[in-house]
Order: C-alpha cells, then sequence, then structure tokens
C-alpha cells in the first residue's frame, strides 16, 4: 500500500562519518532528471570507448563497458550522482581538502563526495530513494495477522463443523 504522504520541503538526511545534507524531495521530475544525466554518462562513455577501439587507441583508462557488471555498477554511480546533483541544497560536515572552510555546494564537489567515499553514496541513495521506507512498508506488510496468520489475502475456506468428532485414541502400549 502506497500512503501519498510526499515531503513538499527540503530536509536532511545523515549520511554518516559526521555528514548531513539538505535535499529536495525525491520526486519524479528529479528522478528523470537523474536518470538522464545516468543515461547522458553511459553514452558518452560507451562512444569514447568504441571510438578507442575502432582507431586501435588504448582504453586502459577507461573502465570496461563491455563488461556488464562494470556497466550496472557505473549505471548506479551515474544515477547517484545524478540524483546527488539535482537533489543537495546543502550539507554539514565537508570540508575543503586544503583547510577547515567549509566546501560549497557545487555540481563538482558533489561528485567528488559520491566517488570518493562509497558509503556515503550507497547511504545517500538508499535513505533518498526511500529504499528504507520500502522495506520498513514491507515489514508492516508481513507481520502477522490478528488470527496469527502472516497472509493478507481473502480467506475462501469453508468454515469447519461445530461439534467436529475427534479421532478416537489408541493405545499404543504393545501387548506381551
Amino acid at each position: 500500500m502506497l500512503k501519498l504522504n510526499i515531503q513538499t520541503e527540503a530536509y536532511w538526511l545523515e549520511l554518516g562519518l559526521g555528514v548531513k545534507v539538505k535535499v529536495r524531495p525525491c520526486t519524479s521530475p528529479i528522478f528523470y532528471a537523474a536518470r538522464a544525466f545516468m543515461n547522458k554518462r553511459l553514452t558518452e562513455l560507451g562512444e569514447e570507448y568504441r571510438k578507442r577501439k575502432e582507431i586501435g587507441a588504448s582504453v586502459e583508462d577507461l573502465p570496461d563497458v563491455e563488461n556488464p557488471e562494470i556497466r550496472e555498477a557505473l549505471a548506479e554511480e551515474y544515477l547517484a550522482r545524478g540524483l546527488a546533483r539535482a537533489a543537495i541544497v546543502d550539507w554539514e560536515g565537508i570540508l575543503e581538502s586544503d583547510g577547515d572552510e567549509k566546501a560549497p555546494v557545487t555540481p563538482e564537489k558533489i561528485d567528488e563526495l559520491m566517488t570518493g567515499f562509497w558509503s556515503i553514496a550507497a547511504s545517500f541513495s538508499q535513505q533518498y530513494t526511500g529504499v528504507r521506507e520500502l522495506i520498513e512498508a514491507e515489514k508492516k506488510d508481513l507481520s502477522a495477522a490478528p488470527n496469527g496468520t502472516s497472509e493478507t489475502v481473502q480467506d475462501i475456506a469453508e468454515t469447519a463443523p461445530k461439534r467436529a468428532k475427534t479421532a478416537r485414541s489408541k493405545s499404543t502400549r504393545r501387548k506381551a
């Protein structure tokens, strides 16, 4: 079941390692913009890879886009970066590398955060896209119903007779 309790104001996510990010709500336009970012990056990388292979140039500095696992990992990375770029409006706990000054929230700094710290990127993706909420909802749906079952479907079994006969007990003692 889905409740239409959609956030309309920016809110904070705690990502770990002392990092908090303030994000716009995860709406369809933000998600589709992130997906477009992902597709564009994957297309550009694929074209560069193919061009180099066609002319016999080295592709050692590029990810092996012919490997399905690597393509899937790149897609996840680019989607997370696209979401972060579209969503993050402020942050805490992100400092410039050359001092104690807060780093500005720019696309380049967001990319640096998302590519340099996999645990932050994973936490962001899970929290921002609502994976945790989906898991919690699934847990609620899988809890035992009042009748003791975990099923939530319509009961189609016939009602047992009120005075059903019980089975006779048979002696289990052996006669000598």
